[in-house]
């Protein structure tokens, strides 16, 4: 004892020389700031498996700064997929438009037990407790969860393996909480393949509700593992049952066990897919029918099924090019709206208002911007040149008739050529394919267009005539004047 009691002071010294040779060296001053989180653990005593049972609980990272709803994805054998469910989930929200999501997940204790729908005693006589752990999912953990946070109606079941079956088990009930799935690997071989015997029948009888799939399955997992999976999904199209959406993928390179993270990944894009607005849709916009879909999505999965700001702004733009400025402007107001921190968002939406000719909404949102671009620590948006905007709108800049004709004509040649043409005392200009724009005067010589993608234009008084100098994003091109005509 005399000998440990020793070994602790020798110990103990050690470690204060080391902290005071810490505390003097110059280097600089480090301090702990405590860990990052991805989620909390908490347990839960289950009547249903009479047992205290773990569950994680991750919340969406705008959970405490906002009153939304979140769709809950429930995540099996959550001890070994927990990590990089939570990161795609935030990333996929952040950056390519599905919901934010709470995540609860359920660690395994007993996999044989908890995830085998039926029991197979030569396989384990603990197996067959598949219905306890479901009830204990939907009539404990799930109210519990309803309970205490706020959770959208919308559910998602993920399982692997062996809680793949059983999430494909849950897929086949005529009544069930979840609305989606994204099964991995699922153990379909189990008892004999008595599951996929009863889906061959199930889906056939289109008893289920609305309901939507993603099935994934490594290239190096067993070959009678993706045989099984594409008997269950056979069942699945042999029923024509157009209640049940789903998606199939194998995954080149991948095992059974380094599957799940790509599989979860594409399996929430898949479950979430009918809420990006794709470009196929764009020619057929309409400002009324898109603001219905978009409440239509927020109902369905909750307040932060939105676009993706990238689709937003390219939507925006692709109508402003087509000469479509009130349908922008219903756009870029959403955008705004989403994000309301950001100085540039407000900046499109006021140009927009500009071209739909609602000069006064425009000014004020120019303000908008000003006010965050001004206090702004990021460098985001141009201070300087939205108060430039609002002087422009506040006082126009009128142009005489004779400085009006003296601009008009053809500059350049070919498909480079551009016509600036007088209409009411306004200037416009033409080039290609392109909806004709106006040229927005900044002075007497100086102008700019409001539509993608943005020229200035400056004319300058030369030996041959007025050049137009067009500036493209910095790259500057001399226009001399033709006599033959614009292309």
């Amino acid at each position: 004892m005399q000998y440990v009691r020793a070994l602790l002071i020798l110990f103990v010294a050690s470690l204060s020389t080391v902290c005071m040779a810490a505390d003097t060296n110059s280097g600089p001053v480090v301090s702990g700031l405590g860990a990052l989180s991805i989620a909390e653990r908490y347990q839960l005593t289950s009547e249903q498996l009479s047992e205290t049972r773990e569950f994680y609980l991750s919340l969406p990272q705008s959970y405490e700064s906002s009153q939304q709803h979140y769709p809950v994805l429930y995540l099996l054998d959550a001890d070994q997929n927990i990590e990089h469910a939570v990161a795609s989930a935030r990333m996929l929200a952040q950056w390519r438009g599905i919901p934010e999501l709470i995540i609860v997940g359920i660690p395994s204790t007993n996999r044989l037990r908890d995830y085998t729908p039926t029991q197979d005693v030569g396989y384990s006589e603990q197996s067959g407790g598949g219905e306890p752990f479901m009830a204990f999912l939907k009539q404990e953990l799930i109210p519990y969860i309803d309970a205490n946070y706020r959770t959208h109606p919308f559910r998602i079941l993920s399982g692997h393996s062996l809680s793949g079956l059983l999430a494909a088990n849950e897929l086949m009930r005529a009544s069930s909480p979840f609305d989606a799935y994204i099964i991995t690997a699922p153990s379909l071989w189990w008892n004999n393949f008595e599951i996929l015997e009863i889906a061959e029948q199930n889906f056939k009888q289109n008893r289920q509700a609305s309901k939507t799939a993603y099935f994934g399955i490594g290239e190096l997992d067993g070959y009678g593992m993706k045989q099984e999976l594409l008997r269950y999904i056979a069942a699945i199209e042999a029923s024509a049952n157009a209640r049940v959406r789903f998606d199939h993928r194998e995954y080149s390179g991948e095992g059974h066990m380094s599957a799940p993270m790509s599989v979860t990944y594409d399996g929430l894009l898949s479950v979430f897919a009918d809420i990006p607005y794709h470009k196929e849709s764009w020619d057929s916009f309409s400002s009324d029918a898109f603001t219905a879909r978009e409440q239509s999505l927020r109902t369905k999965y909750g307040g932060t099924a939105v676009q993706m700001a990238e689709t937003y702004i390219g939507l925006a733009n692709y109508l402003l090019e087509h000469g479509n400025f009130n349908g922008a402007v219903t756009v870029f107001a959403i955008n705004a709206e989403l994000n309301p921190e950001y100085a540039p968002y407000y900046d499109w939406l006021a140009n927009a208002y500009v071209l739909a000719g609602d000069v006064q909404n425009a000014i004020e949102v120019y303000r908008t911007a000003y006010d965050i671009s001004s206090t702004s620590i990021n460098g985001q948006g141009n201070a300087g040149q939205y108060l430039e905007q609002i002087e422009l709108l506040s006082h126009p800049i009128a142009l005489g008739d004779e400085d009006t004709r003296s601009l008009v004509g053809c500059y350049g040649e070919g498909e480079d050529s551009y016509a600036v043409y007088s209409e009411n005392g306004r200037l416009f200009g033409r080039h290609g394919d392109w909806q004709d724009f106006e040229l927005f005067a900044k002075s007497a010589k100086q102008f700019f267009m409001r539509v993608p993608p943005g020229h200035q234009f400056r004319f300058v008084e030369e030996d041959a005539g007025t050049t137009l100098l067009l500036d493209v994003y910095g790259a500057t091109t001399r226009l001399q004047p033709t006599q033959g005509g614009c292309q």
